[in-house]
Order: structure tokens, then sequence, then C-alpha cells
């Protein structure tokens, strides 16, 4: 029984430690704007089309950055991954999976 108690004491401290450890860069950044679940869309010349969902951070110095996790809804995946830039400015990573990241970094 002792076993059992000392077991859960530690689960809860591990909960408490990783509760803390998500906590504290959003708090040690009280001054950034952050948005999750920001629809994102990407465009490449190629004529492929990925949408999905991301991050938009702005800075108290006003720099943005919006990190997207996509997935190929239009044209053909990539035989090896594949870097490109959007006419955004925007790079993105396209894997033959279909999926994608994108990252946009912009000064406002």
């Amino acid at each position: 029984m002792r076993k059992q108690a000392a077991v859960n004491l530690l689960i809860l401290g591990a909960l408490v430690a990783g509760t803390i450890a998500l906590v504290l860069p959003v708090t040690a950044s009280a001054d950034a704007l952050v948005e999750t679940q920001v629809p994102c869309v990407a465009f490449l010349a190629g004529g492929n089309v990925y949408e999905g969902s991301g991050t938009s951070v702005v800075t108290a110095n006003g720099l943005a950055v919006l990190t997207c996790h996509l997935s190929l809804v239009s044209g053909t995946p990539v035989d090896r991954a594949a870097r490109t830039t959007t006419a955004g400015g925007c790079d993105v990573i396209e894997t033959p999976s279909g999926l994608a990241i994108m990252t946009c970094f912009h000064q406002l």
C-alpha cells in the first residue's frame, strides 16, 4: 500500500512540474501576444495548396512569428523534402507524406 501511495505522489509531482513547465514560457513573456489555432493556408508556385493551423506570436517590440502545421489539400506530394519561400516571404518545408511546416517572420 505504501508503494502505491509513493507512486501516486510521484505521478502528482510530475503533473505539477509539467504544468509549471508549460506555463512558465507564457508568463515569462507576458508582453507577447500569443494566439493558437490560427488558420493557415500556403499556395506554392508548383500548384500545391496546403491548409492547417498554427500559432501566432507578436512580441512587445513588434516581431510577428507565425508557425503552421499544414496538410496537402491540392496538388502532388513532393518526392523528397523541399524548402520553398512563398510570395509573402514565408518558408515552407514540404514532405513526401503531404505534410508541411510554414514559418513566417515579419516586423510590424
